[in-house]
């Protein structure tokens, strides 16, 4: 089987002064947060620099090991609703918008067929 690597790119704007609460959030509980979804297997935050990112100001990317992980994050959720409280109230300082997901897995090469 081929190696590839695959990303759910979650993006986040902060609501205007609460900067200091998302930092801390994110640095307490935030990246814990998304490390205990199962499949996970990297988790990153970054600021979006120059504007690039339009109404959003933070992207979080989170490598997972593959599609099934979302069945997998499903029955978690379920099971174990309590592995991810550091959600509940986030929305007091963060405003979550569009996820994706980006990778380096075949499919997602925009190459020539082969003859």
């Amino acid at each position: 089987m081929e190696k590839y690597r695959i990303y759910e790119v979650n993006t986040a704007k902060i609501k205007p002064g609460k900067g200091a609460a998302a930092v801390k959030w994110w640095h307490e509980k935030g990246k814990a947060a998304f490390e205990v979804s199962p499949g996970t297997k990297s988790v990153r935050a970054y600021a979006v620099q120059f504007g690039l990112g339009g109404e959003y100001q933070l992207e979080i990317w989170r490598e997972i090991e593959e599609y099934g992980t979302y069945d997998r994050l499903d029955e978690d959720m379920a099971s174990h609703p309590e592995k991810y409280a550091a959600f509940f109230g986030v929305d007091d300082f963060l405003v979550f918008g569009p996820t994706r997901l980006m990778g380096e897995w075949p499919q997602s090469q925009f190459n020539l067929p082969e003859d």
